[in-house]
Order: C-alpha cells, then structure tokens, then sequence
C-alpha cells in the first residue's frame, strides 16, 4: 500500500472519529509510510491541508485533539494511582500539534477555560526539558489573534504576560526558558480598534524580568540586543519605550518590596544604552491619549466615599474607567490595583448601615478588577473576602478567605482575619476554635489569635475558664499585648470580651456561587490534618475536584495518589519530607532551582524538628552533615537565600521560621504550605465574573 493509499485511510479515519486518528498519531500506531517516521506534529502539518478543512476532515482531527485533552484532564485524579505516566509525553507532542496547525477549537477552548487548562497543564513542570505549561503558554500566545477575533478582549493575557516575564528565572515560579513564551506573548499582542495598544510591550516585559530576576549584564544584554533591533525605527521611540517600561517596572518592585527598593541594578545600564541620564529622565507622558489621574483628584472622590452611594458610585465608576483606559494602555497596572483596593475597603468601612449590602457588592466590583490584573496582591484577594460578606455573599467569602490563606500561609493576618469572619458574621465557632488554635502552634510570637480565641471561647462558647487559661499562658509566655491584657481585665469582672458593637450573627449561608476549587481544597485539608474530616470523605472531595495542580498535591500529601514521578516542586518537596531523613532533601537540593533550594535550605535547617516528629532513626552526625551542607551551599556563593530573598513573602516566611516555640513540627509546615502556594495560582476566573 502505498503512501498516499495510506494517508487516505488515516484521513477517513479522523473523520469518523478524530480523537482514535490523533492517538494513532501520538502512539505511532498509524501506518503513514515514510511519515511514520516523522514527529507527529510533522506528519500532521504534511497531512492536513486547504482541501482537508473543506472536507472537514480539519474540524474532526481538531475536536479529536480537544476530546482526548479534556480527556487527560479529567481523568488524571480519578484513580488512587496514576499509572498512565506516558501521559505527560504524549501532552507534550499533542500541544506542539496544537501549536503547528493552530487548532481553532482546541485554541478557543483554552483561550475561553484558561484557569482549568493552566491549573492542569502546572502538573507537569518535571523541568526545563519537560514544562507543559510552558508549552500551554507558546500555544496561547501564537493564537492570541484567534482569540480575539472570536470576541475575547484583545488585552486579557497582558497581565499573565507580564508576570511570567517577571518570574522566570532563579528567583520566581517559573523557569526560565518561560521567558521567550511570555515576550512572545507580548510581541504578538492583536491590534484591536476597541481597545488602546500598549506602546512597545516587549521591552516591559524585559523591565519586569530586570527587576525581578536581576540577570547579569552580559544575560540581559543579550536579550535587549535581539529587540533592540526591532525597535531601532526611531531613536525617540526607543528612549520613550525604554523609560518608560523602567519606570512602570521601578514602581511595581517598589510596591513590592515595601518601599524598601526603588529601583534595579539594571535599569542605569539600560537608560544609558539608549541615551537617557539615568538622573535626568523626563516625565512619562500620556500613553494612548490615556494617563494615570493626578493624586489629587482621587483623594477628592475618596473624601466622598461616605456620602449615600447613589451619590458617590457615578463618580468612582468614572474613576476606574480612566484608571483601566490607563492601565490598558501602557501595561502598568499599579494605579488601577491601588486605586480600586483604596476605594473598595473605604466603602466597606463607610456609609449608612442600610447601604451595607449595594456598597459590597461594588466593592466586589473593584476587586475583580484589580484581581484581574494582578492576581497576587493580597490586598485585592482580602477585600474581595470582605466585600463578598458585606455583600450577603458569607459561603463564596469563606471560599475566598481560605484560599487567601492558602495562597500567603506564611501571614497570620489572613487567618486571623478568616477566623473573625467565621465567628462574628457565619457563626462557626467551633471551626474558629480550631483555626485560631492551629495557628496559635504555627505563629507562636503572635498574641492577636491568642485574644481572639479568648473571645471566642468566653462569648460564643461560654467557656470562660478556658479563655482564662488562653490569656494567663499569653501573658506568661511574653505574648501578649495591651489587648491581651485588657480582655483579662474585662475577663475577670465578668464582661463580655467582645465590643458590644460586634456581636456574632446566626445567618442563612448563601447557595455556593464561585467556583474556586483550591479554596475549597485548602478548606478540606485543614478539616482533615485537625480530624473534623476523615479519609472516606477526602476522597469523595477528591472524586468532585477539578484536576488542578493543588488538588494533585493535596491527593499526594493527605497520601491518596501513588504518583512514581515528581512533576512539580512542591511535590517533589512533599515526597522529600515523608521519607523523614536529611538524605532525601539533600538529594532534592542538586536538581532545584535556587528559589526552590532556599525552601529545603530551611527544611534541612529544622531537620532536628523533622525527627522529633517522625520519629527517624537517624543520628545527630546526619543532622551536622546536612548544616554543613547548607554552609557550604551558602558560603560557595549559591545565593540561594539571597536571590528568594528579595521576595518580600519569603523574609515574612523566614522570620516566623526563626520564632521560637509552637508546635513542632510547625517549620515544616509553613514549609510545605509555602511551596504549594503559587500552585493553582490563576484561579480567579469565577472571581472576576463575580
């Protein structure tokens, strides 16, 4: 038979079932003659052409595509193991065909379902050679043209864009042959009459990748060269782009970092490259008949934000429209996340009682906007919590303060604030009781759970000895504040510890609207690790859950997935501490990135905590060989604690790391809820639908 005869048949066969024709593909099972032998998105590009779209042989193949995606995605955690491990391989050669032929309907589907295939595809970060999401993303950022012609807004992926660029490399979550998709990405950004262009987008992905990462000279020099000479239509329009993506990248690292730095090692050596002092830049300008607006003219609006609401929201809807005509247009995104977080926690603290319910419900409104823009800013996942329970919203709040607390484990702040919510508007003590003593073992130098859990057990549960006992163990440990002290007062007249302002409300909870499955997930560990659910139910939870890169971890931590190879670091991190030696960390150290090795760094440094609790039966020399593994590490200049350090999350998680007291095992457990922390982390689609 020849070659011809033999495509025919593979043809007739993808139009009578499309996903069969792919998988003979991937497996190498069809008969294609000298094709066979080509990679199969080669044999696919020779195949399929004009004549097979009329055909519809095209449309078969790519809903077959699609089908057999849908149909790794879903099944990945229906089993207790998951014992298809050709799967990643066979993902991988499928999103280069996808990437080749430029698939419609598969393209469309994950343009349109982005959280659910981004959260799939971070299960399988193996390393640089293997990163389907780093595959998802070229694929995503070829068809952005696609996407925008069947209706999508042709700027959406800017933010994902900008923060792949700012976290590739040693010192972020992604690696760094991520950067060529993300700038890609950029470069192919769709020209849309609806919506302004942002001026040179490149070039601030490069700016946020600086600052971020901190490449050498010679590394970033390298990069610049290959746009530089794209760019080099005009010199003006080079010196424009140029400053201004420093200056949007300058004052992201400051929000960043607290103010603490202002600017990047890079950003001289670039302005002087294109002609610019470094001390004498000029103002930004306007980008795109667009500009932030003056500090005066909000704060004016701001004073306002107490006045009846029908009033006052004209006058922040006008607001934010400028803001997001600003942010669309130059890619800089600060004004609009501050703006919008500044005026929806205003609203919430302002107003007549009787508006509680409308000012929420804008004040959700601006949180999806800012969270659409920068999904990492707690103080947008915090105000969207708020504004959900002002709203009536109390179920879909509680989901966000978990994943909240999922997100940031390393601040007390976000539980404490979870655990107020539960007792004072939802009327969950007894689940408040055992948050806030959960985290009581994890923060031990913080006396704010300790006075809240007074509250809780002397109001809401009458148990007012044990209140006592909470306080009297607070002040004697040292921790306590003036608060502590004045609410044992309050305590031993036999007042009520709560302000008569705030008084705990039994409420119908709302019907489950959001869909935001790690929230849930994080939810059902801690109803586990504290014994409030078992294993029957864990896996029925499991049996509903999305196939997302938490509720894989969550299967393989709670030990309900069998998985013999580690995809991701924080699996990898996880399975390294269940084996409860130094040896196995010490192994894991040699093939992790340094933002990752600053993680078992710290692991290796509670090793004495890892035997007191588990129990290994390894000695005190194993422990002195593993510290003198992490001095040597440090001293060799790995900068491993350095480069995470400019993290600001990261020095919050070290300096609850270097409290003492709490229960002991609580470093590692900081630790392995920091490492899954940025896993799942473009869940929020349902959020901004909200």
């Amino acid at each position: 038979m020849n070659m011809e005869t033999q495509v025919a048949k593979w043809k007739a066969c993808a139009l009578q079932d499309g996903k069969a024709a792919v998988e003979a593909l991937l497996w190498r099972t069809a008969e294609l003659g000298r094709l066979s032998a080509a990679e199969p998105y080669d044999a696919a590009g020779d195949m399929l052409g004009n004549d097979d779209v009329e055909s519809g042989v095209f449309d078969a193949f790519d809903e077959g595509c699609l089908s057999l995606a849908k149909e790794y995605r879903d099944g990945f955690l229906r089993t207790p193991e998951a014992k298809d491990w050709t799967g990643p391989l066979h993902l991988d050669m499928l999103l280069r065909i996808v990437r080749r032929l430029l698939l419609p309907k598969t393209i469309l589907d994950f343009h349109r379902n982005f959280d659910s295939w981004n959260a799939f595809f971070e299960n399988f970060v193996v390393d640089s050679g293997l990163d389907l999401r780093r595959e998802y993303y070229r694929v995503l950022s070829l068809s952005q043209s696609i996407a925008v012609a069947d209706g999508l807004h042709a700027r959406r992926l800017v933010p994902l864009w900008l923060s792949v660029c700012a976290g590739s490399g040693d010192a972020g979550p992604f690696d760094r042959t991520n950067l060529e998709a993300a700038l890609d990405g950029l470069r192919l950004l769709p020209q849309d009459e609806k919506h302004p262009a942002i001026a040179n987008p490149e070039l601030l992905g490069l700016a946020f990748w600086a600052a971020r990462q901190r490449p050498d000279e010679e590394e970033f020099g390298l990069e610049w060269r290959i746009r530089k000479n794209v760019y080099n239509r005009a010199v003006d329009f080079t010196k424009d782009g140029v400053q201004a993506a420093v200056a949007v990248a300058e004052r992201d690292l400051a929000e960043r970092t607290g103010g603490e730095e202002r600017t990047f090692p890079l950003a001289g050596w670039w302005l002087r490259d294109v002609g610019i002092d470094p001390e004498n830049r000029k103002s930004l300008g306007r980008h795109g008949g667009a500009e932030p607006i003056p500090k005066r003219e909000w704060e004016a609006v701001l004073r306002k934000v107490g006045e009846p609401l029908e009033k006052v929201r004209p006058e922040i809807e006008k607001l934010m429209r400028r803001q997001r005509r600003y942010a669309d247009a130059a890619g800089d995104f600060f004004y609009l996340v501050r703006t919008a977080c500044n005026f929806g926690m205003r609203l919430l603290e302002k107003g007549p009682e009787g508006e509680r319910g409308p000012r929420g419900s804008l004040a959700v409104s601006l949180a999806a906007q800012a969270l659409g823009r920068d999904r990492t800013d707690v103080f947008a996942w915090s105000l969207m919590r708020d504004a959900l329970a002002a709203s009536g919203r109390l179920a879909d709040a509680e989901l966000v303060g978990w994943e909240t607390i999922r997100r940031f484990p390393e601040n007390i702040q976000w539980r404490t604030q979870l655990a107020s919510m539960l007792a004072t508007v939802a009327g969950k003590e007894q689940e408040t009781e055992s948050l806030l003593r959960e985290t009581m073992e994890l923060f031990p130098a913080e006396p704010h759970a300790r006075a809240l859990l007074a509250t809780v057990l002397a109001d809401d549960l009458r148990r007012r000895d044990e209140a006592r006992e909470v306080l009297r163990e607070a002040i004697e440990k040292g921790v306590a504040d003036d608060a502590t002290l004045g609410l044992a007062k309050k305590l031993e007249r036999g007042r009520a510890l709560r302000g008569t302002g705030i008084r705990p409300l039994t409420v119908e909870y709302d019907a489950d609207i959001l869909e935001l499955p790690s929230g849930a997930a994080r939810r059902q560990l801690f109803l586990y690790e504290t014994g409030a659910a078992n294993e029957e139910a864990m896996r029925a939870f499991l049996a509903e859950l999305p196939t997302d890169g938490y509720a894989v971890y969550l299967a393989n931590r709670v030990g309900l997935l069998d998985a013999p190879l580690d995809t991701n670091f924080a699996l990898a991190f996880e399975n390294a501490l269940r084996k409860s030696e130094p040896s196995a960390l010490r192994t894991l150290l040699a093939k992790v990135r340094p933002s990752e090795k600053a993680i078992v760094l710290e692991a290796l440094d509670g090793a004495v905590d890892m035997k007191r609790v588990n129990g290994s039966a390894y000695d005190g020399a194993e422990i002195d060989k593993a510290a003198a593994i992490d001095d040597d590490l440090v001293r060799a200049g790995s900068g491993s604690r350095t480069v995470a350090g400019m993290d600001m999350r990261f020095r919050i998680l070290q300096g609850e790391l270097r409290q003492p007291g709490g229960c002991e095992d609580r470093r590692i457990r900081l630790l392995r809820d920091y490492a899954a922390s940025t896993l799942s982390s473009g869940s929020v689609d349902t959020l901004l639908a909200a």
